[in-house]
């Protein structure tokens, strides 16, 4: 049998078992949960969260696919209960974000795993930026991008060693 770790690496959707759609909906919850009760408000109508260091740990350790699905799907089933505009938005962005992270992550050392986060947090500030543009002008870009980066280096600095150790427990 093998292990979860594994099996969502390898994740086939035409053929999904039990477990691994548990453990893909459970992601989903854990991003969901860090982005509405770990929040804080931002300049726009946009807020700050933890859901940053979830996508992050999940695309690290479990990989593309995992990192896609909890991405996409918990950022943005917080977004259809705070803020539905941002919803198509953050669908796209968090989703290959986390696709990224995971993609770049893969077999990487700690160094390779830094610059994946770095990589991927650098993907939601830009695609943040450009869908801030767009709703509310050009003018509320930039405390857009500075919040953001405090979003993601928080969520690194939390992703990076508990990502670690739970690879190390998986081991």
């Amino acid at each position: 049998m093998k292990t979860i770790k594994r099996e969502l690496r390898d994740l086939r959707f035409n053929n999904l078992s039990v477990r691994a759609l548990s453990y893909l909906a459970l992601f989903t919850a854990m991003v969901a949960l860090a982005t509405y009760f770990i929040k804080i408000p931002g300049a726009n109508t946009s807020y700050y969260n933890l859901g940053e260091a979830f996508i992050f740990m999940i695309a690290l350790v479990f990989g593309p696919k995992a990192g896609l699905i909890a991405a996409a799907l918990g950022s943005s089933l917080v977004d259809l209960v705070l803020a539905p505009i941002w919803v198509p938005f953050t669908f796209v962005i968090k989703g290959v974000e986390g696709w990224v992270v995971g993609k770049l992550a893969e077999k990487a050392s700690l160094s390779g795993q830094i610059v994946a986060v770095i990589i991927g947090g650098h993907i939601m500030i830009l695609g943040y930026a450009i869908a801030v543009w767009i709703l509310y002008g050009w003018p509320a870009v930039l405390p857009e991008i500075v919040g953001n980066y405090g979003q993601v280096g928080v969520g690194a600095l939390i992703a990076l060693p508990l990502a670690r150790t739970i690879d190390n427990i998986l081991k």
